[in-house]
């Protein structure tokens, strides 16, 4: 005689897959109904329903194979082994290995091969990545804990904004997606920096990194940060680092320059610090001026924290004025 795993289980609807009775789960008896298919269902009594309270995603899985079932069988297998592994089992673990391989895998083919850069062997980290309108590459990094999709993931990437929350593997890309699309002219302003200014700081800059330090000429520098969701409306928030002679200079031809939203990020700069004045008096180029070779001045930062505490007596540096070379001054808005 042929074992049968449900034998409390009619059909009550062969037509419309419809079947009914008792389903024995860690020697508990549940009563349910259910229909398989696209329009199915599944209703139990109480004491069934509350085992899927606190576990959502448990519950979402079932509903996902009750509608892809065809045969009432293997469901009640899996909805057996479902609830014994999540809702009732004693360490709340996850540990049919071959459902979650198959659960990832179908939302990864799902999400779309072209769009996964790495995966690891054991399936608990994936790499998905976003390749914007400029060709630029970014990544999400999500690292996937054993018990999902009953547990959320968790995710990384390098953006202006942190992952607001975690759901599914394609609910976390479609979330990176859009945050590149709305970021797409900040990238394209840190990357006009990179390109065409001297950038002392970050030595590697990252997509989420919103300023840049900028060499000038007679070892000045400023540090401009970034608005990044309008990144040209206005005029950004600039700090200037000089002897204090040169910086009241800068701070002078910043103040009275005007900021052209039509223009590259480069370009507003050059603009603003290489005004060609009308009088015979000698111009200072902060963009162009080869700096004389000085160590102090040269050593903005030590050991990558401090700045350095001696006073460089140098005239071609500071003109004559004895002032620390790494003198510091903000200048707002």
């Amino acid at each position: 005689m042929n074992h049968v795993p449900f034998p409390l289980i009619i059909p009550i609807d062969d037509e419309r897959h419809i079947y009914k009775g008792f389903i024995t789960i860690k020697n508990i008896e549940y009563q349910i109904q259910l229909q398989l298919g696209p329009r199915g269902y599944l209703h139990g009594q109480e004491n069934l329903l509350e085992l899927f309270h606190d576990y959502p995603q448990a519950k979402d899985l079932v509903e996902t194979k009750l509608h892809q079932a065809t045969d009432v069988m293997p469901f009640l297998n899996e909805l057996k082994e479902i609830i014994e592994t999540t809702a009732i089992a004693d360490n709340n673990r996850f540990n049919y290995s071959h459902n979650r391989y198959s659960l990832i895998y179908n939302e990864v083919k799902k999400i779309g091969f072209e769009n996964v850069e790495e995966i690891s062997d054991d399936m608990l980290q994936i790499t998905l990545k976003t390749v914007d309108e400029h060709d630029r590459k970014h990544l999400v990094k999500i690292d996937l804990p054993s018990n999902y999709p009953y547990a959320s993931p968790k995710a990384e990437w390098d953006l202006p904004v942190a992952v607001s929350n975690h759901g599914t593997l394609a609910h976390i890309l479609a979330q990176h997606r859009a945050f590149v699309i709305k970021f797409q002219l900040l990238f394209n302003c840190m990357d006009d920096l990179d390109k065409h200014m001297r950038i002392i700081e970050p030595e590697r800059p990252k997509r989420s990194d919103t300023w840049r330090r900028i060499a000038l000429g007679h070892h000045c520098s400023l540090e401009i940060h970034i608005n990044a969701e309008s990144p040209l409306d206005m005029k950004p928030k600039i700090r200037f680092f000089g002897s204090a002679n040169r910086v009241k200079d800068l701070q002078s031809k910043w103040k009275e320059s005007s900021w052209n939203k039509d223009l590259l990020m480069h370009q507003n700069l050059l603009d603003s610090f290489q005004l060609v004045s009308n009088s015979t008096d000698a111009y200072e180029d902060y963009t162009t001026t080869g700096d004389i070779e000085c160590g102090i001045c040269y050593s903005y930062k030590l050991n990558h924290t401090d700045t350095p505490d001696i006073i460089c007596s140098n005239m071609s540096c500071s003109r004559g004025f004895h002032y620390q070379c790494l003198y510091e001054v903000s200048y707002p808005e």
